[in-house]
């Protein structure tokens, strides 16, 4: 519950110019700068789950749990998202809303990740760099 506070904390102090595109273009160039946004969110993501991993590649039940949470979060990621879509299912505005929701939620799952398994508690550096909203 903790950590669903901080994640809504963090994704609400994102400014909506950095969640979303520029919403002067049509329809299709805004979803396509966001599938763009998508794919780079999905690739940081995946780097730092990998980086995780690989830290604690001497514990097994560790890696199994960051890959079950993963997983976890790929569900949820779903979930979620298909209800802003349906919300939204109406309007044109649909997949907008349906890739801001995806990348969101996935800037905030990078954090987590970061946050939980890169990050050291004393004062020497990460493993990887404080991910920040994907432009």
């Amino acid at each position: 519950m903790l950590v669903e506070l901080a994640t809504a904390a963090a994704l609400a102090q994102i400014k909506p110019s950095e969640r979303l595109c520029d919403d002067s273009g049509t329809t299709v160039a805004v979803n396509s700068c966001l599938e763009a946004k998508l794919e780079r969110a999905n690739a940081r993501l995946g780097r730092y789950v990998q980086a995780a991993i690989h830290r604690y590649k001497d514990e097994p039940a560790l890696r199994r749990g960051i890959r079950a949470s993963q997983k976890a979060f790929e569900s949820y990621r779903k979930a979620e998202c298909d209800a802003v879509f349906e919300q939204w299912k109406e309007g044109t505005i649909r997949g907008s809303m349906l890739l801001g929701c995806e990348v969101g939620v996935t800037d905030a799952r990078t954090h987590d990740v970061w946050q939980h398994w890169l990050e050291y508690v004393d004062s020497a550096p990460p493993i990887l760099p404080e991910p920040t909203p994907t432009r």
